[in-house]
C-alpha cells in the first residue's frame, strides 16, 4: 500500500515529477501556493497581476525543476522564483510604458501611493532592517528565516539546529527586542 501523494516530502515529489509523474507537481503547487501568493502580494498591488505572476512562477518552476539542487528547501526556491518573476514583471512594464512629455512634474500621478508615503515606507523598511542587524545572532537568524525567508518553524529549527520550542521562544524575544528598538528610535 502506498502513501497518498500529499503525504510525501517535497524531495520525493520533485524526484517523481522529474520521472514523469505530473500529479506530483500539482501537489507541490498546492502545498506552496500560499507562500508564493503571500510574497507576490507584498510586491504587487493589482490582483490580476498577482494571479498572472503566480501562474508564471509555477510555469517557470515546472520548466526549471531539473535545475533544483536541494541546497535549500523547495519553498525557499519557489519563493525566490516568484520574486524574480515579480521583478521581471516590473522591468517589462517599465520598458513598455510610454511617457509623454509634460510641462510639469505635478502632472505625474503615482498608480499606487503618494511619493511621501512611499518614502516613509522605504525609510521604515531601512529602520527595521537596521534593527534586525543589531539583534544578537541567534535572534537575528530566527527572524530572518521565519519572517523574511518565510520558512516554517520546523524548517527553521532544522536549519538552525534548534528545537521548535527554542525557535518559538527566540522568535518571540527577537520580535519583542525589535519592537522596543523601533519604539526607542522613533521616540528619539
Amino acid at each position: 500500500m502506498t502513501a497518498p501523494l500529499s503525504a510525501l516530502p517535497d524531495r520525493t515529489l520533485i524526484e517523481r515529477t522529474l520521472a514523469g509523474e505530473s500529479d506530483c507537481f500539482t501537489v507541490l503547487m498546492e502545498r506552496h501556493v500560499a507562500a508564493v501568493r503571500k510574497r507576490i502580494k507584498c510586491m504587487i498591488w493589482n490582483p490580476a497581476d498577482q494571479d498572472e505572476i503566480v501562474q508564471e512562477t509555477f510555469f517557470k518552476a515546472w520548466r526549471c525543476l531539473s535545475s533544483f539542487r536541494f541546497d535549500a528547501t523547495f519553498r525557499t526556491w519557489i519563493v525566490r522564483v516568484a520574486i524574480n518573476e515579480t521583478l521581471q514583471h516590473y522591468r517589462r512594464n517599465r520598458c513598455n510604458s510610454i511617457v509623454q512629455a509634460t510641462t510639469s512634474i505635478d502632472t505625474f500621478a503615482s498608480q499606487h501611493e503618494l511619493p511621501d508615503k512611499a518614502l516613509e515606507r522605504i525609510e521604515e523598511r531601512h529602520r527595521v532592517r537596521a534593527a534586525v542587524t543589531r539583534l544578537p545572532k541567534e535572534y537575528r537568524l530566527v527572524v530572518i528565516h521565519r519572517d523574511l525567508d518565510e520558512l516554517t518553524q520546523q524548517e527553521t529549527a532544522e536549519r538552525l539546529q534548534f528545537s521548535i520550542p527554542g525557535v518559538k521562544t527566540r522568535l518571540f524575544r527577537a520580535r519583542r527586542m525589535l519592537s522596543r528598538a523601533l519604539r526607542e528610535r522613533s521616540a528619539a
